[in-house]
């Protein structure tokens, strides 16, 4: 397998587990969502908000997007914005991620943030970005088995993968 078929396939499933996340969490409470829960961020709507923070930074670092939304610092989230806002930005990252050649994601980027300076390949740093925004979903379903949530959905690469190769 190549290495643009294998991220191509890792950003349909960021969005496709984002969709099933906002999907699910779509029929929770407003104030389940924002209900404190200690974690990295203190609540389900808190760790999706992150999500799409960190994917707006990406995108700009990576894609030189100028409509970036900066989500740092906003206290007062809502549920449909970040939904909507996130749903958007994975789309825009899957569609992007399908136009590169293989060359290109083999390209080093220098990238230098207030957290980081790094020299990576494209490659590298969009497998970051895949796997952060699974850690973080991974944190909203311990948030939601405290919070009592049930139907949580199976978002697991290998089962994403199987459903996707039956097609």
């Amino acid at each position: 397998m190549s290495i643009k078929k294998l991220i191509s396939s890792y950003a349909a499933y960021n969005l496709s587990a984002n969709q099933q996340f906002v999907k699910w969490l779509n029929n929770q409470s407003e104030e389940q969502l924002q209900k404190d829960v200690q974690s990295s961020f203190n609540g389900i709507l808190q760790t999706l908000n992150h999500i799409w923070a960190i994917e707006e930074m990406w995108c700009t670092n990576l894609f030189k997007n100028t409509d970036a939304v900066n989500r740092y610092g906003i206290k007062d989230l809502k549920p449909k914005e970040v939904f909507e806002g996130l749903l958007n930005r994975s789309s825009i990252i899957a569609e992007k991620v399908n136009q590169l050649t293989e060359e290109e994601l083999s390209e080093k980027v220098h990238i230098k943030t207030p957290w980081f300076e790094a020299n990576l390949t494209l490659v590298e740093y969009l497998q970051h970005l895949f796997n952060h925004g699974t850690y973080h979903r991974g944190q909203i379903v311990t948030i939601a088995h405290n919070l009592d949530f049930t139907e949580i959905p199976s978002t697991d690469f290998l089962f994403f993968s199987i459903m996707t190769s039956n097609k």
